[in-house]
């Protein structure tokens, strides 16, 4: 028992690790808007949308209770709040960003009454509570699709990073197998559907090379 304690525990520390590198992605964006004092073509919605996934999520951990995706959460929280404050800071279209904000906010702060005073028994709020992070982190997933179809369309990775499509790979993976060990299907679920979706981007870095599409030669004799 000692040893698979030491697994999981290992697990869950490589996953936080794993999951807060991501986050922390947001830095060097953050950055270029800051000496550029401008966002650029940047959009907003992924810091808005990472943010409100955290949020629901770090509602569930506390429900459960779960320290791991507690703290990972909660430090993805903090983190693009301060993005989302950066970005504001730049940005010619500040009431997008506070709509879309205040939006999140009110279907956060929606879920925190409901679940926490209305629902019924705890088991009962944690399953709703577990379902609705599933939809919020498949859409999430889901999100750069848009992007895969113009990598496609324009047969160049140029939009995509080799190392975080690697990263997710990764954190999705040991997110995956963090589940299976503490037998939460509803961080199973959605972690699977994120392996899929990167290891989808991935394969487009082996299909695509320097913007031209691999195609390949038969050599036979014949």
């Amino acid at each position: 028992r000692l040893c698979k304690m030491e697994t999981v525990d290992f697990v869950a520390l490589l996953a936080t690790v794993l999951t807060i590198a991501l986050f922390s992605s947001g830095i060097e964006t953050c950055r270029k808007i800051h000496v550029n004092k401008s966002v650029g073509s940047s959009p907003h919605l992924p810091f808005v949308a990472c943010s409100l996934n955290c949020a629901l999520w770090l509602l569930y951990g506390c429900l459960k209770p779960d320290a791991t995706v507690i703290l990972v959460n909660a430090v993805g929280l903090i983190l693009q709040v301060l993005f989302i404050v950066v970005y504001h800071t730049y940005t010619d279209n500040k009431f997008a960003v506070k709509r879309d904000t205040a939006i999140a906010s009110a279907i956060v702060l929606a879920a925190l009454l409901y679940f926490t005073k209305l629902a019924g028994d705890s088991d009962t709020s944690l399953f709703y509570l577990g379902l609705l992070c599933n939809v919020f982190t498949i859409l999430f997933f889901a999100s750069p699709l848009s992007t895969l179809a113009e990598v496609i369309h324009k047969q160049s990775t140029e939009s995509l990073s080799f190392l975080m499509s690697l990263m997710s790979v990764l954190s999705c993976a040991t997110w995956t197998v963090y589940g299976f060990m503490v037998g939460d299907n509803f961080i199973v679920v959605p972690n699977a559907a994120g392996i899929l979706l990167s290891l989808a981007q991935l394969s487009l870095f082996a299909i695509y090379k320097g913007g031209k599409k691999i195609v390949s030669v038969d050599n036979s004799v014949i």
